[in-house]
C-alpha cells in the first residue's frame, strides 16, 4: 500500500471513530437509539407562519417516529375564533408522522372566553393523534383526556396540560396541576422498572405559579433516579439547562416555530446522557 493510501485508510478509520455507529459527533457512539422525534411550539404566530408550518409540516424528515406540538397555535392577542383552531388543525394533519399536542395559554385560558375555547381546543385537537394509525399504545387520562402517555422503545413519554398566562380559576388551576401529577406517577407506577428514561411535554415554561407540580414533580424525578426531560415551549428561545432540585430533570424550552424548524428529539439508552437534540439551525443544541 502506498504512502497516499496508507493515509487515507487511516483519515476514513479515525473519522468513524469520532462519528460512531450512527454518524454523528455528538459523544453517543456506545448508544443505542430507542426514539426519534421532533418537536415545535408556540406557531403559527404571524401571517408569514401559516406559510412557513405547513412547509416545516411537509419538509419533517422520514425518521420522524412522532411529532408534538406543545402548545400555543396563535399569538396572545388576537379572538380566539374556531377558524384559528380549524387552520392549524388542518396544517398539522398533513404530517406523515403522526401529531401530538398539549394546550397552550394563547388558546385557552388568555382568551377572552377561556370556556369556549377549550370547546375548541377540545373539537379540533383532542385525541389529535388518531388521525394517523401508528400503533404507539397511547393511554389517556381519564379526568383529562388531553394528557396522554405510552412506552416506546423503553422510554415513557407523557404529555401534561400545563399552562402560562392567566389564572382564570385558580381552584382549577390546582385540580390541574394535581391531576397531571398524578398521571405521571402512575404511569411510573406501571412502567418504572421497564423504561430507561422518561420524557414530559407541557406547555409551560415553570414559574412560581406551577409550584405546586413542580416542587413534587422534582421530588418524584429524584426518586425515579433515572434520565428526566422536561421539554416545553412558552418562551420562545430555546433553553438547555438543569434547574430543578432534581438534577436528573433536564429541561429544554423550544425555539418558537418562527424562529427555527421543529427540533429533532434522540432519546439512546445511554444511563446518563441519554437526550440528543438537533435543532437542524445551525446553532448548538446545549
Amino acid at each position: 500500500m502506498n504512502t497516499k493510501c496508507f493515509c487515507a485508510v487511516k483519515l476514513l478509520i479515525l473519522v468513524a471513530c469520532c462519528l460512531g455507529p450512527f454518524g454523528r459527533a455528538d459523544g453517543a457512539g456506545d448508544s443505542d437509539v430507542k426514539v426519534t422525534f421532533y418537536a415545535m411550539g408556540d406557531v403559527p404566530y404571524a401571517p408569514g407562519e401559516d406559510v412557513l408550518l405547513p412547509k416545516q409540516i411537509e419538509n419533517l424528515p422520514g425518521d420522524a417516529e412522532f411529532v408534538i406540538h406543545v402548545g400555543d397555535i396563535k399569538r396572545g392577542l388576537p379572538l380566539c375564533t374556531e377558524g384559528v383552531y380549524q387552520k392549524v388543525a388542518g396544517m398539522l394533519g398533513k404530517s406523515a408522522s403522526p401529531v401530538f399536542i398539549i394546550p397552550g395559554d394563547n388558546e385557552w385560558n388568555d382568551c377572552v372566553n377561556p370556556a369556549q375555547a377549550w370547546k375548541y381546543w377540545d373539537q379540533y385537537f383532542m385525541k389529535f393523534d388518531e388521525r394517523w394509525q401508528h400503533g404507539l399504545g397511547v393511554s389517556r387520562q381519564k379526568i383529562r383526556e388531553e394528557n396522554f402517555a405510552f412506552v416506546k422503545g423503553g422510554v415513557l413519554i407523557v404529555g401534561l396540560n400545563i399552562v402560562g398566562g392567566k389564572v382564570h380559576d385558580e381552584q382549577e388551576w390546582k385540580l390541574r396541576h394535581a391531576g397531571d401529577l398524578d398521571w405521571v406517577k402512575s404511569n411510573l407506577q406501571r412502567f418504572g422498572t421497564e423504561i430507561s428514561s422518561l420524557v414530559i411535554f407541557g406547555h409551560a415554561k415553570p414559574a412560581e405559579v406551577h409550584n405546586d407540580f413542580f416542587d413534587p414533580f422534582s421530588k418524584v424525578a429524584e426518586d425515579f433516579g433515572k434520565p428526566v426531560l422536561y421539554l416545553h415551549g412558552d418562551g420562545h428561545k430555546w433553553i438547555y439547562d438543569r434547574p430543578f432540585k432534581a438534577k436528573n430533570i433536564l429541561r429544554v424550552e423550544v425555539d418558537q416555530g418562527g424562529i427555527a424548524p421543529p427540533v429533532k428529539v434522540i432519546v439512546t439508552d445511554h444511563p446518563t446522557m441519554p437526550f440528543e437534540f438537533d435543532r437542524r439551525n445551525g446553532k448548538k443544541a446545549s
